[in-house]
């Protein structure tokens, strides 16, 4: 599978370091939404770099195992000068021997070729086109998790501002009340202990809202870092308020662990892995068996012979062989026994870690789906309580202010109304964040953050 495609397939795009440098500009005056902030990410994170390298070199390996299949062709040359003595009856010459000097020049063109090799081959072509699909695989895996990172971070920005925005609002009730109770106390209507109450209510509020914004520079920092821009990046992030919840999880969840064995980057990583183990096992198993192979060469000799310092003689004539050879292998000392006592526990260990992976599957499916829906089910009953808090808060309030309540009452129900604000705040952000969870265990979670449908 040619990275390229998959990554077409998989909507995907090559990370832009490659393409030309890592340098992002961010827009100043615009407001970033979810899907504009994760490209961001894809275009910095070194983690999908690494990932689409990776998928890369491992493309790149198919490549050379399907060199081996063809013929190699060289052009080779010898070249150079030997003196030799040699031995010769002494009939012919009185000392016995004589002295040859040979030079030699002989380039020539080389082929080899292996035609038959019993699966070795085939072996390692399973192999590597089963780690090229484990590493396209886990590309597309490191992307849905940087999706899910920024995204979670994304949701914590916007429950940290939710729960800012209760606290700012907790603070002006406080300083109404505050203002009523003054009033009360100017008219001598109201008591010194009232007003006193009302201002630690106040003061209380104010610490409250401090510490809630130091909450949202908070989360706000770890979105900035989630992203990979530099900590004092200044951009404008929009709120996450704005979004509609997610959409309510099918009743039944068989349907959604069925996506996530189809789906997700890990199960179809750990197939593609139990592959790669058995073409070891089949290289390994190839050993046994013979290897068959033709070589051939077609030369020039440009060659000169002297003998005992005569001139020389000289040829320059063309030549040339073919030959098929073929190598048994006997004995090895157990080499081949146990390299494929190795490939077969691999691949033993391969179909288990995939059985673990499908596991895990299930638990976190199982687990992402109930959190869904009791997140969706907390927000519909913290919308519920808001209602009810600020009503009772506007007719205790009321009531304080006409003279027929007590301070006591508009007190009590001005924190439970700052409570429910802030727990509505939390359980919308909650309701998203559990959506890109259950996306991201089935394996269809997209750019936007939500789920492929």
């Amino acid at each position: 599978m040619r990275i390229e495609e998959s990554n077409k397939r998989s909507g995907l795009r090559r990370p832009a370091e490659i393409e030309g440098g890592n340098a992002v500009a961010i827009e100043r005056g615009h407001r970033y939404d979810l899907g504009e902030l994760i490209d961001l990410a894809q275009r910095i994170s070194p983690e999908t770099h690494e990932a689409w390298e990776q998928a890369r070199q491992a493309a790149f390996a198919v490549g050379l195992v399907d060199s081996s299949y063809a013929p190699q062709v060289s052009i080779e040359a010898i070249g150079g000068f030997q003196r030799t003595p040699l031995p010769i009856p002494n009939t012919l010459v009185p000392k016995g021997y004589f002295i040859a000097n040979t030079k030699e020049l002989i380039p020539m063109l080389a082929l080899k070729w292996l035609l038959f090799d019993f699966g070795r081959r085939d072996g390692l072509d399973q192999t590597a086109r089963a780690n090229s699909f484990v590493a396209n695989v886990a590309f597309t895996g490191a992307h849905q998790k940087l999706i899910f990172t920024v995204s979670r971070a994304y949701f914590a920005l916007g429950g940290a501002r939710g729960r800012l925005a209760a606290a700012r609002q907790a603070l002006a009730n406080a300083e109404i009340v505050q203002d009523a109770a003054q009033s009360r106390r100017d008219t001598g209507v109201g008591t010194v202990v009232s007003l006193a109450q009302a201002q630690r209510q106040t003061a209380q509020a104010r610490f409250n809202a401090i510490k809630a914004a130091g909450d949202e520079r908070k989360a706000y920092t770890n979105l900035i870092a989630s992203i990979g821009l530099d900590a004092d990046t200044q951009i404008e992030v929009a709120d996450s308020s704005e979004r509609p919840l997610p959409a309510e999880p099918p009743e039944r969840i068989e349907p959604l662990l069925q996506d996530a064995f189809a789906n997700r980057p890990d199960v179809i990583a750990a197939l593609g892995k139990v592959d790669a183990a058995e073409g070891v096992l089949k290289t390994r198993r190839s050993a046994y068996y013979p290897e068959v192979a033709v070589t051939a060469q077609a030369y020039q000799n440009f060659g000169s012979l002297s003998t005992d310092g005569s001139q020389y003689y000289n040829v320059n004539k063309p030549g040339g062989n073919i030959l098929l050879t073929l190598k048994i292998p006997l004995y090895d000392g157990g080499a081949r026994d146990s390299g494929t006592a190795i490939a077969q526990s691999e691949v033993a260990a391969a179909r288990d870690k995939l059985e673990q992976v499908r596991d895990t599957t299930v638990q976190q499916v199982v687990s992402a789906y109930n959190d869904l829906k009791t997140s969706l089910e907390a927000y519909a009953a913290a919308v519920a309580v808001r209602e009810a808090a600020q009503t009772s808060y506007d007719a205790a309030f009321d009531s304080y202010v006409h003279g027929v309540g007590t301070y006591t009452e508009v007190a009590t129900e001005q924190s439970s109304l700052a409570r429910a604000d802030a727990e509505t705040a939390d359980a919308h952000a909650n309701a998203f964040t559990a959506a890109a969870a259950l996306a991201l265990a089935t394996g269809a979670i997209q750019a936007n953050g939500s789920e492929r449908r």
